[in-house]
């Protein structure tokens, strides 16, 4: 999107400023007071193929010291939907940060919870749900490698017994790591196998693929959750729609999950779909998996990171490249 901020006496001056230049289509993004406290400071944003303007020096874009239109400008280039924006923009803009990724990161901590998984395998099993294909097996292997390099012994448990090498797959990876993974295809054959992992150190339960828009599937999922006393994770690759991934998000929720472990990050450029999910379902971030090798995991995420995520540069508000990991 274009963004840009226009500068008026009054507020209603500065919408009309935005109306005439930039039509009814525009989407406003923010709305503050000048930076002398005299007047008011609206940034607006509009697709590229709808800009009719001349860029000014008032541009968002060639204005790096504009903290909100720096922000503003990552979250609308992430794809994050526009009522979410301002939400975030509104708590940037509240925390009068000098430095955009710390008002981004600040915002993100006002706006969202984070939960990382604990890696002492203390609680109930882990249970990782979620629709097809978005890494919920490797991710599996991920946490019990996790475990194993801090010299303790998991449980590893699967249910997706029924998809051509489901299996398979997460065998490879348990006995490369010396694990006895146990699968169970019906809910009292994973009764059984909870059970069996007991004095294990932490249980990872691996799903099949659910459709959320299944409720008989939703069902089935739920009534295992809870047949293993786990605690349902929702696994969700980065990228993608960000309307869908809210529908994804708020569907699991309804069986039980309240975290969300974020896959491919590697992969995706636009990061605004993981944020949509998180905040239409409350889930807390939990963990991120940055690379498809198993043996390198998952790491924790927190606002500074997934900030920088965003903002890779640091007041890099255009964000055209993407770290190969996650910062501390």
């Amino acid at each position: 999107m274009r963004l840009k901020t226009y500068i008026a006496p009054t507020t209603a001056e500065a919408m009309e400023l935005v109306r005439r230049e930039m039509g009814d289509d525009a989407i406003i993004v923010s709305t503050q007071m000048g930076s002398d406290g005299r007047g008011t400071r609206v940034t607006a944003a509009l697709e590229p193929e709808q800009w009719t303007g001349e860029d000014s020096a008032v541009d968002a874009e060639a204005e790096p010291a504009d903290v909100a239109g720096a922000v503003g400008h990552a979250l609308t280039y992430h794809g994050t939907p526009p009522r979410l924006v301002e939400r975030l923009l509104r708590l940037a803009i509240a925390l009068e940060a000098d430095n955009p990724t710390m008002a981004l990161a600040g915002a993100l901590d006002a706006g969202f919870t984070f939960a990382p998984l604990a890696g002492s395998g203390d609680g109930p099993p882990t249970m990782l749900v979620g629709p097809p294909g978005v890494g919920k097996t490797v991710t599996t292997a991920k946490l019990a490698a996790r475990t194993r390099l801090a010299r303790r012994h998991p449980g590893v448990i699967t249910t997706d017994t029924r998809r051509a090498g489901g299996v398979a797959q997460l065998e490879a990876f348990t006995r490369i790591l010396e694990i006895d993974l146990k699968t169970a295809d019906t809910v009292e054959a994973l009764t059984r196998a909870v059970a069996a992992c007991e004095g294990c150190d932490g249980i990872t339960i691996d799903t099949p693929g659910t459709n959320p828009y299944s409720d008989t599937e939703l069902e089935e999922l739920q009534v295992h959750a809870e047949a293993a006393t786990a605690e349902p994770i929702l696994v969700l690759a980065a990228g993608g729609d960000a309307l869908e991934a809210a529908d994804i998000a708020v569907s699991f929720a309804a069986v039980g999950a309240r975290r969300l472990l974020v896959t491919r990050l590697d992969m995706a450029r636009r990061l605004g779909s993981i944020l949509a999910a998180a905040d239409a379902a409350r889930l807390s971030f939990c963990d991120v998996s940055i690379t498809p090798h198993v043996a390198d995991g998952l790491s924790p995420i927190n606002p500074v990171a997934l900030a920088r995520l965003m903002m890779p540069d640091g007041n890099d508000a255009n964000a055209n490249s993407h770290p190969t990991k996650a910062a501390p």
